[in-house]
């Protein structure tokens, strides 16, 4: 049996009599596809009231985590109705506060109601109970289900506000296919988990996400992540290059010293990974105490920040090694990446009398 969750979002939409969208009950939302009763059996939970997504944070994260581990045993799966805006942010939420987790998460929604006469909901819905349903190992973990793939949650961006093709997953490939038939991809196996499910029940909202731009000023960067912030994702140039801004490092570096700041660079760009002994502005970020968030992206990297502040059993060194070692799956470990060239001198064109 899977448990369906349904938190609101545009998948659950039904248009006025004036023509403006509402949330609908579950019940209304159910009877569009109908179909469902052929997949498996199921029932639902409503995460009251329904929502738009961008008003779901790190409390509904652990409401939600708390609710899966009390019927963990009840299931054999779980789909959860998600609006798309924060839907990345919450299924790398679920996938750090749920250890362990040997069932699946799928987290699914759509562009377009259900309740249109043209819409992707349907088989978005659908697709996802029967994949939460299917016992392939490959599927148990948390994911995110959109347009005929299963991306791993923690990997998955929103690349599109008006695609149906709306998530992709640029460093990590799909865990299925859904056409004729379901593949299932060889990928990567998931780092170590222990035999029985451990909630996790605490996260630390004090973090912040920096995108670096040209022309930053180290003044503002100094005021951007003053207390309470406790965690910082610092969005590089490139493999992790950093602007020569006078004070700009050493900013970072204050903070970390003086209050002990966690922060992790990661890159702009979709893929990629950073590797912050490229460039010597990188290595100048590495001694400030920075750690190198190799290929994660800004979500699983933000949320990851709240759930080790959030681990009260842990020390400042102890966050530091697990915030760039490979915990669910959100990051490719370095001896796994594809080397990446070195740029070699150039000593001018030849001499052309040799």
């Amino acid at each position: 049996m899977i448990h369906i969750i349904y938190t609101g979002g545009t998948i659950g939409m039904v248009q006025r009599d004036d023509g403006a969208l509402e949330p609908a009950g579950i019940d209304d939302l159910l009877t569009y596809a109908p179909e469902l009763a052929q997949v498996t059996a199921w029932d639902y939970f409503t995460l009251e009231p329904p929502r738009d997504s961008v008003d779901l944070g790190p409390d509904d994260w652990l409401a939600l985590a708390r609710h899966i581990e009390a019927h963990y045993h009840d299931y054999d799966g779980f789909v959860i109705l998600h609006g798309t805006d924060t839907m990345v942010y919450t299924a790398a939420a679920l996938s750090f506060l749920l250890e362990g987790l040997r069932k699946p998460v799928i987290l699914t929604g759509a562009q377009l109601p259900i309740g249109a006469v043209r819409n992707d909901a349907r088989n978005n819905l659908i697709a996802a109970m029967e994949l939460a349903s299917s016992g392939h190992p490959q599927v148990a973990e948390v994911g995110i289900y959109f347009n005929d793939r299963l991306l791993r949650g923690n990997r998955a961006v929103k690349t599109s506000i008006f695609a149906f093709d709306a998530f992709d997953s640029p460093n990590f490939p799909p865990l299925a296919h859904v056409g004729v038939s379901i593949r299932y991809p060889v990928i990567p196996p998931l780092p170590h988990r222990p035999d029985r499910l451990i909630l996790h029940r605490a996260l630390t909202p004090q973090v912040a996400l920096l995108k670096l731009f040209p022309g930053m000023s180290a003044r503002l960067l100094a005021a951007l992540i003053d207390a309470p912030i406790q965690g910082l994702v610092l969005e590089t140039f490139g493999s992790g290059n950093v602007p020569a801004t006078p004070g700009l490092i050493e900013s970072i570096a204050r903070a970390i010293d003086d209050r002990g700041m966690l922060a992790v660079a990661i890159t702009q760009q979709l893929q990629g990974s950073v590797r912050l002994d490229a460039y010597a502005a990188g290595r100048r970020l590495c001694d400030a105490g920075v750690v190198s968030g190799g290929d994660m992206t800004p979500y699983a990297a933000l949320v990851k920040l709240m759930f080790l502040l959030g681990r009260q059993d842990l020390s400042r060194e102890d966050r530091r090694t697990l915030l760039s070692r490979n915990l669910r799956g959100e990051l490719t470990p370095p001896a796994e990446l594809i080397p990446e060239p070195r740029p070699t001198s150039f000593s001018g064109p030849p001499d052309p009398k040799s």
